[in-house]
């Protein structure tokens, strides 16, 4: 939509009492903050006017034509956030998307949802390099169109040290360009950081979930308090207020390191319990009984994927290193990124092993492709480490997943229409996710499905015992994850 409209928009919704608020791109993050300021409500009326800001490109003007279309700029399996889309743009019209920065110069607010990826060559985590040139870029940009007054606030991942080293400098920068004198009016910059839980729920995420952040200054922090509290469900999810800004960047990427290591913890357990001949599945639920302090204990899986925590210690690290000049060694969490990036590669060595080495002209069924269960996100996923694997084998590689047609990641592979398509004429079974789509009646194809001498790599233990026995009874062989308890195939 034109700049002139827009400000005619933004003016009368001013006079209607809303905030103006421009979010600065529009993928998985910006999209959910786009849905839920526009339904933000108080007293019966709308709170704010949200404008969704992109880049003037391809993808970014697509993504533009589709929220003012009033659906969704990015998707996700959330039904409630086209709903909601659909109806702020139609009525009242208080959403809208756009490609042309002097919006920004409309904004009471103005809350940053750009990507920033971390770059590393996959088995190392120690030469890393992250982008931040191009962020510092688009906060001069913001800085050369806002009016001195304005709340900026950031929601993506950043390494340690880049609200104060990198993004506040661009924007003192860009108002210096606009001639505004930042040290009798310095900028308001803060770090809510997002804590978006993909799935179902998540719009809901937005506002109904713990929020934490901190501001560049007291000014800024007491600006971002009241900003958040304004659609943050507070009376339950009470907001943290970190003591400074680098702190808050810290909780953000100690969060998701965290949960890596987690996960890593409990592979070395899964392969001494293939080896020992237990059931770690069986171990974990009795463990987990302990509230409190094991409930959290992670089963074992086929890896880690999603844009987190593939990547946010080596944020930290990076941080550290480069923009604040101190060392930053974090070995359990550079290991950790290391064993999780490894764990699909067992089921390749493990096919291998069955089919000693001859792989080529073999067909696989890989069920399920995204990273996590009932989560349209392919991004990082451990499925296309497998598949790429697989493929440089010379095996022809099909895939199933409910919620995916075409994998943007990996397009070569043909994505079946069901998953007894998928598992038509199959040498080779992974079940990459335990998701209860298929959950209850995969047993039954894979015994329809089967021949003697295949064989199924399940990361989650979803074959029963008695398929199981089924397997062994038919030269079907069974990797199981974590479970050193599976009976034996039969010659």
């Amino acid at each position: 939509m034109k700049f002139e409209e827009i400000k005619e928009r933004a003016a009368k919704a001013k006079q209607d009492g809303q905030e103006i608020i421009v979010v600065l791109g529009l993928g998985f993050v910006g999209t959910a903050v786009v849905a839920n300021l526009a339904r933000t409500m108080a007293k019966a009326k709308r709170m704010f006017f949200v404008v969704g800001l992109d880049r003037d490109d391809a993808p970014g003007r697509e993504k533009v034509a589709r929220l003012d279309a009033g659906r969704a700029p990015t998707y996700a399996n959330d039904p409630s956030l086209e709903t909601v889309i659909g109806a702020a743009v139609k009525e009242p019209r208080n959403a809208i998307g756009t490609t042309d920065p002097r919006v920004i110069s409309l904004a009471d607010v103005v809350i940053s949802c750009i990507n920033l990826d971390l770059v590393r060559e996959p088995g190392q985590t120690e030469v890393l390099d992250c982008p931040t040139a191009g962020y510092a870029v688009a906060m001069k940009m913001v800085g050369e169109h806002m009016q001195p007054g304005t709340l900026v606030t950031v929601e993506s991942t950043l390494p340690l040290g880049c609200s104060d080293r990198v993004l506040y400098p661009a924007l003192c920068e860009g108002q210096k360009k606009r001639g505004v004198d930042v040290v009798e009016d310095p900028p308001m910059l803060a770090y809510c950081y997002e804590r978006v839980m993909p799935g179902p729920d998540y719009l809901d995420s937005v506002n109904n979930f713990w929020r934490a952040f901190a501001g560049i200054d007291k000014r800024s922090s007491d600006r971002a308090e009241a900003f958040l509290a304004k659609y943050v469900n507070v009376e339950k999810f009470p907001l943290w207020r970190h003591k400074t800004i680098r702190a808050a960047e810290m909780g953000k990427l100690l969060e998701n390191s965290y949960r890596a290591t987690n996960i890593a913890f409990i592979e070395e357990w899964a392969m001494m319990a293939e080896r020992v001949g237990v059931d770690l599945f069986d171990v974990v639920r009795s463990i987990r009984l302990r509230k409190g302090t094991h409930d959290n204990m992670m089963f074992p899986g086929l890896g880690v994927g999603g844009y987190c925590l593939t990547k946010d210690a080596l944020l930290a690290a990076f941080g550290a290193q480069k923009l604040l000049g101190v060392e930053a060694e974090l070995p359990v969490s550079r290991r950790a990124i290391l064993t999780n990036e490894r764990m699909p590669l067992r089921a390749v060595e493990a096919i291998e092993k069955h089919f000693e080495g001859g792989l080529a002209g073999k067909r696989a069924a890989l069920i399920g492709v995204t990273y996590r269960p009932g989560v349209a996100d392919t991004r990082s996923s451990p499925s296309e480490i497998v598949a790429r694997e697989l493929v440089k084998r010379g095996v022809e590689v099909r895939a199933y997943d409910p919620l995916i047609e075409l994998w943007e990641e990996f397009p070569e592979i043909a994505m079946s229409k069901d998953a007894a398509s998928a598992l038509t004429g199959a040498d080779i079974v992974v079940i990459c996710l335990p998701d209860a789509h298929y959950k209850n009646y995969l047993p039954d194809l894979l015994k329809q499905k089967l021949a003697r001498g295949s064989i199924v790599v399940d990361a989650w233990s979803l074959i029963t015992d008695a398929l199981g026995a089924h397997c062994a009874e038919n030269g079907i062989k069974l990797v199981v994850y974590g479970r050193g308890d599976v009976p034996a195939m039969k010659a």
